[in-house]
């Protein structure tokens, strides 16, 4: 499984609501008409978010995000079926530039671990999706970041912390080469090398936001006792409400999301 990940932010002069209402209402219709290849598409919508770390003042990530699209796919063969397909190319691409401020999109290729499967009723509402994007520490390869995650995940949630005991489900996004072209249909480029995306799921906001900020401290301690993998100073948390627009079993959302009531 491919699961093609952006982060995306409102054009100038959009407010979040409409960003949320645009980009639920009109872009996720026009792409739900016409799926073709893609097995399921997940809008993301942020609702709070932090970057950086405390004992950093340079505060070097640039975080501030709106929603982050998932795009899951079977194989490569299908994603760039799907992104050369003239409907990619002439409706859904181009219905971008009416609410994402393209040249500041980051757009990333991976393949999820699942450590511990989420919850079926993800899309209920007050549960939340925890998104926390880390950029890997200079010099550091892809193998030795993923190994160093997981197991720096492992002995986090193996603590007995409260943290660990409110976490509902996990899947780490490694990232993966290739599709470089199919990214650009999100726009950014030249963005720094997030080399994984933590997916966390929590009961409620006031869950999420009490307990990941501990989880994040607890997984940055076991990162500098590994000799660092990630650069807290470049990654950034997004608190987030996961909105099923379709899924290739038929399946979509169901509801309207929270705050587009």
């Amino acid at each position: 499984m491919l699961n093609l990940m952006a982060a995306i932010r409102r054009k100038p002069g959009m407010t979040h609501q409409a960003f949320l209402r645009y980009l639920h209402e009109v872009h996720g219709a026009l792409a739900a008409a016409n799926p073709l290849q893609i097995r399921r598409y997940i809008q993301n919508h942020v609702f709070d978010a932090s970057f950086g770390s405390a004992e950093d003042p340079a505060y070097l990530a640039e975080f501030g995000r709106d929603s982050v699209t998932e795009l899951q796919f079977d194989s490569m063969e299908a994603l760039a079926a799907t992104m050369s397909d003239p409907y990619s190319r002439e409706v859904v691409g181009p219905d971008g530039a009416h609410f994402n401020d393209l040249p500041s999109a980051l757009a990333l290729l991976t393949r999820p671990a699942v450590l511990m499967p989420p919850p079926t009723s993800a899309g209920e509402a007050g549960r939340v999706k925890v998104l926390h994007f880390l950029h890997v520490s200079e010099g550091l390869l892809p193998n030795d970041f993923t190994g160093r995650w997981r197991a720096a995940h492992e002995e986090v949630i193996t603590e007995g912390a409260p943290h660990a005991k409110a976490l509902r489900g996990c899947v780490q996004h490694g990232q993966t080469p290739g599709a470089e072209k199919a990214l650009s249909h999100f726009g950014g480029g030249g963005e720094p090398a997030y080399a994984g995306v933590g997916a966390l799921y929590f009961d409620s906001p006031d869950e999420a936001l009490t307990h990941f900020p501990s989880y994040e401290r607890s997984l940055r301690e076991c990162s500098a006792q590994a000799g660092g993998f990630y650069d807290p100073s470049r990654s950034f948390v997004l608190y987030s409400r996961e909105v099923t627009v379709f899924c290739a079993d038929g399946r979509s959302a169901g509801h309207r999301p929270a705050g587009l009531r």
